[in-house]
């Protein structure tokens, strides 16, 4: 630039010195990337080496090391010449750090060193840490709620909750008065408290009540005031199911499938334990994409399984690892169910090639293969396992050679059996509903012609048959003869009802009694209540368009409903939600009409009593009669008295009022007397006393007696 220039731009140019500040990024000072590896050998110089090209090799398993600084990884060393035990290594992404904490904490060096990880971010945080420590004042011990006490009511009623409307409500029911209010919320609503705005559940032995809030996740309530117990997060949960034994919890978001839709909680210490995506991998996703294969639990809270392409993966609980660091081999797998009363896994598996069918037992741990039983031309199994694990049993759709015809048969499996020999039956017709009765060695079936019939016929087998049979008693040369009846393991035919309204088979808890409904949009809601030990039917009844039935834990009472989903949409049946309340022979106990009821539950509970002890009070029930009829009296006398205390108020108050009056009336007879010159109108001597006899004929008959 010139001399002239610079003087024409110098009117311009301003007197502050111009400073130009570089624009930086802005500079990163977390160390995401970085763990630290402790509780090492402390090795000599001579040594520094070895060590790291062993602990890289480890980190490498499982990410990416950064070895770009010439120094990386660090090990630090001590004045005596020796490491300090530790190690700092970056890896190239912060995911490879995780995993790193991952999978190599607690990982076993040698003998004497277990490896510790930890995200250097996370040591960074020790520096806040005070030198000097505050003790902190201890809370006052506030016991946790007594999660058993409702099996301890006086009066041995069973317990259900509803949801209708924005109201979750628990109420009592014993068969023989109005279900009486147990909880509704109310001091939770009132502090603010969200109570429940979804499906509800009851925990499998009914201690636990979980209500989810797919905002925020699920709560766990128990006691008699439904205190909140644990908070469980998951965002967008919709299903919760507990173990059988409670002591764990399941969690499944089906709307995102990410590495943890399903989450496995500790129920007592609300820790999570592990995280599962919806489906064990993405061919069996692309396989089966509208269900992903459910976790099922083991009868005692010992592993919780699910089932993946040729393989079932079976899980020790609470540790949540793989069982053997292998899963079980199931080639072609379609189907697997736990037995409820032991560790023994049931599968199936189509043909597939060569290979036929079959049904496969298999005992865990110990992968022993309890039996086998191949199957041929075979288009699907369904599986049912009888309440006590006696029992499985496996109905076959079977096909013929064209596919053109299917036919059903049922492979039943005597389990706890030697061998484990299996029972064949074969059904010509179509099968609809085949359940096991809870208590005894019985099942039935709906079965008819063809799947589009309206009427149904219902068998009833059982696995047990009596025989009957004469032998000699006495000494020896005697002809004294006594009948003998001995049960034999033999399936047989009990008894057929034929053309029958139902497509849904429900056995009472307590065995024997049996509810055949006709359920679904084109049905009527017929209930028919059979006793099958007499063959008789109780009553029939009607619940028009109901969509579930349930029995209480006891046998006494079932309940039929009609329920809308509560994810909204349109429900064309919305005027007939609701339910009723049933007694075991029939009689309506109870009709509760919603504008939007979504769900009813029976709180469960568990059988304490064993087989043995529930024949004996069988045996003995006429000795309990008396006492329950003085128990029966004393609850209807308290509900008489409850229900007429107003009207007894009411009484005692008027005759305090007319005994009051009586009180000023007799005062002032002196002065009437006084008023009548003397006339006593209560002196009974002033009257004079006569008596009339009245004859009416009400009635007159005239009849022809003959003579003799």
């Amino acid at each position: 630039m010139t001399n002239a220039m610079a003087d024409d731009l110098a009117d311009y140019m301003s007197d502050n010195e111009l400073v130009v500040e570089p624009k930086l990024p802005k500079l990163d000072e977390s160390f995401g990337c970085t763990v630290v590896i402790s509780n090492l050998p402390k090795v000599p110089q001579a040594k520094h080496e070895k060590l790291k090209s062993v602990l890289l090799k480890i980190c490498n398993k499982v990410g990416t090391v950064d070895l770009q600084d010439e120094v990386a990884p660090l090990m630090p060393f001590g004045e005596d010449g020796k490491s300090h035990g530790f190690l700092f290594i970056t890896f190239k992404t912060s995911a490879d750090a995780a995993k790193c904490e991952e999978a190599v904490n607690g990982y076993q060096f040698d003998k004497n060193h277990k490896i510790n990880v930890v995200k250097y971010d996370e040591v960074k945080k020790l520096k806040t840490i005070p030198d000097t420590y505050e003790e902190e004042s201890a809370s006052p011990y506030e016991p946790s709620p007594d999660t058993s006490w409702w099996l301890r009511d006086p009066s041995q009623r069973d317990a259900f909750c509803i949801r209708y409307g924005n109201e979750t409500e628990v109420h009592w029911a014993d068969g023989s008065r109005e279900p009486v209010l147990d909880h509704d919320g109310g001091d939770k609503k009132a502090s603010g408290v969200q109570w429940c705005n979804y499906y509800m559940e009851w925990s499998s032995k009914g201690s636990i009540m979980a209500t989810i809030l797919p905002a925020k996740g699920v709560i766990t309530w128990g006691g008699p005031s439904y205190k909140k117990l644990k908070r469980f997060s998951h965002v967008d949960v919709e299903t919760v199911q507990f173990s059988p034994g409670e002591g764990y919890m399941m969690t499944t978001s089906f709307k995102n499938d990410t590495k943890d839709a399903i989450k496995i909680w500790n129920t007592k210490t609300g820790k999570l334990l592990r995280s599962f995506p919806l489906f064990p991998s993405e061919s069996f996703k692309e396989k089966d994409a509208e269900k992903p294969p459910p976790f099922l639990w083991s009868y005692n809270d010992e592993y919780i399984a699910r089932m993946g392409e040729d393989l079932i993966s079976i899980y020790e609980l609470p540790s949540m690892k793989l069982l053997e660091k292998k899963s079980l081999l199931a080639g072609g797998i379609a189907e697997f169910q736990w037995s409820p009363a032991q560790n023994i896994l049931a599968y199936w598996a189509p043909e597939k090639g060569n290979a036929p069918a079959h049904i496969q037992l298999v005992e865990i741990p110990s992968r022993k293969h309890l039996r086998q039983k191949n199957l041929f031309q075979v288009s699907k199994v369904n599986m049912s396992w009888h309440d006590q694990g006696k029992f499985l049993g496996c109905k076959v759709l079977r096909h013929t050679k064209t596919k053109k015809t299917v036919y059903n048969n049922f492979e039943i499996f005597r389990v706890h059996e030697d061998g484990i020999p299996v029972e064949i039956l074969e059904i010509k017709d179509a099968v609809f509903n085949f359940r096991w009765e809870p208590q005894g060695t019985r099942f039935a079936m709906v079965h008819a012609e063809n799947r589009a019939a309206t009427r149904a016929n219902v068998s009833f087998y059982d696995m047990n048959k009596e025989v009957t049979h004469t032998e000699r008693r006495g000494p020896k040369g005697s002809k004294k003869q006594v009948t003998v009846t001995q049960t034999v393991s033999e399936l047989n035919l009990v008894s057929t009802l034929k053309d029958r309204q139902c497509n849904s088979l429900y056995w009472s808890p307590a065995g024997n009694i049996i509810v055949m409904a006709s359920l679904g949009d084109t049905s009527s809601g017929s209930l028919e209540f059979f006793d099958v030990n007499t063959c008789t039917t109780m009553a029939v009844r009607e619940h028009y368009r109901a969509t579930e039935v349930s029995w209480d834990p006891s046998g006494r009472i079932l309940s039929t409903s009609v329920v809308q989903p509560l994810t909204g949409g349109y429900f064309k049946f919305q005027m007939d939600n609701g339910y009723m309340l049933w007694s075991f022979q029939g009689k309506q106990l109870k009709t509760v009409a919603f504008q939007n009821f979504f769900q009813f539950a029976w709180r469960p509970r568990k059988n304490l009593l064993s087989a043995e002890k529930r024949e004996e009070i069988k045996a003995n029930l006429k000795k309990y009669y008396e006492e329950f009829d003085r128990r029966d009296k004393e609850k209807a006398r308290a509900l008489y008295l409850e229900e007429t205390r107003g009207k007894r108020e009411l009484r005692s108050k008027f005759r305090d009022r007319v005994e009051v009056l009586r009180a000023g009336y007799d005062a002032n007879r002196e002065q009437r007397k006084q008023m009548n010159d003397g006339y006593d109108s209560e002196d009974e001597n002033n009257y004079i006393i006569q008596t009339a006899n009245v004859e009416t004929v009400l009635k007159t008959d005239e009849f022809l007696v003959e003579s003799f």
